[in-house]
């Protein structure tokens, strides 16, 4: 399944990054089963499962029927923009595309409900399940730890997303989840609700031309903010997004800044680069900005101005005969010795 899908289906798949870092943080003893930190809650967890299993319910319902007013009444109102935005960025209508190409959201019916956990506000609530996660796939999955995200909106409960844990590398938790183990879900954030809903982010506009960023950052964390609108966060993975709005004919801005995990000099190389799309069968991306580190690196953000030429666009048909123009790089690349 390819990120558009996943993001316009409200899943999110945790990315391996997320999944060592539980693997570290839950072991079999290893935590004790002490009261709940006080940024959390602990709902009536016959009450939570009623009402996150209705809302889930009806928010797959809207998606199997096409049913675009059901969806917007049970989606919460920051992802209705996000996923407004992410088609509009790729030139896709809206709604219509919505529906197009999904597979089914899995189902609740066979997998055990393993706890429910609320926010400090009351106002967010994170509901952990555990078993065979039919993702649409065709595969049947394996044993996995499902959890819905949910956000309380004008006297109701609205569905967010879903994050998707991948437990087969992870036996301790598996079984842990398995037995019904409720403390389990207390000791790493992945099972967590949100800290307070999620801001509703701007409507974006129709892109001139399609933008994808691309950042490889093991053991930091990169914040930017492209072209003032599109804003983005990357904590130790390898991953693209759509930049929404996309990006312009001409000039552009990008303001980013890189955190070390740990304090220190990951001696990791980071690799940040934002690309032109192409809507052209047999066209290729441009890359139109680059920021490459090696290991021995200790790379700074900033805010930098960076120019979609039309050389560069015209360079996208490999039949052009138009040579590649070299990127906006704040950084210039090493020479190899």
């Amino acid at each position: 399944m390819n990120r558009t899908l996943i993001i316009l289906l409200a899943a999110c798949v945790l990315p391996p990054c997320m999944e060592r870092q539980l693997a570290a943080a839950v072991s079999s003893g290893a935590v004790s089963q002490a009261a709940v930190p006080p940024v959390l809650r602990v709902p009536d967890q016959e009450k939570a499962r009623e009402t996150v299993e209705t809302v889930y319910s009806t928010w797959r319902q809207s998606m199997i029927n096409h049913n675009y007013q059901a969806w917007k009444e049970t989606t919460s109102e920051s992802r209705q923009v996000r996923v407004r935005n992410l088609a509009v960025s790729e030139k896709r209508e809206f709604p219509r595309s919505l529906f197009e190409h999904q597979p089914i959201p899995p189902s609740l019916v066979q997998l055990k409900y393993v706890g429910a956990l609320g926010g400090p506000s009351g106002g967010t609530l994170a509901a952990t399940y555990y078993g065979r996660v039919d993702m649409g796939l065709g595969d049947g999955g394996g044993r996995n730890a499902l959890v819905l995200l949910f956000v309380h909106e004008r006297g109701k409960w609205r569905y967010d997303q879903q994050r998707l844990f991948n437990l087969s590398h992870l036996p301790q938790v598996k079984e842990r989840l398995a037995r019904g183990d409720f403390s389990v879900l207390k000791e790493q954030d992945g099972f967590h609700p949100y800290p307070s809903s999620p801001p509703v982010p701007p409507l974006c506009r129709a892109p001139q031309l399609i933008g994808k960023v691309f950042v490889d950052a093991p053991g930091r964390r990169v914040t930017m903010t492209i072209n003032g609108v599109s804003r983005h966060e990357f904590e130790d993975c390898r991953m693209a997004e759509t930049i929404s709005g996309g990006l312009l004919r001409g000039r552009n801005t990008i303001t980013y800044s890189i955190d070390s995990l740990n304090g220190k000099n990951t001696g990791n190389p980071l690799g940040i680069g934002l690309f032109v799309m192409p809507e052209t069968v047999g066209n290729q991306p441009a890359v139109c900005f680059e920021h490459v580190c090696d290991e021995k690196d200790a790379p700074q953000g900033g805010s930098f101005t960076f120019t979609v030429s039309e050389d560069m666009i015209r360079s996208m048909n490999p039949r052009s005969g138009v040579a590649k123009p070299a990127p906006f790089r704040p950084v210039p690349l090493k020479t190899k010795k």
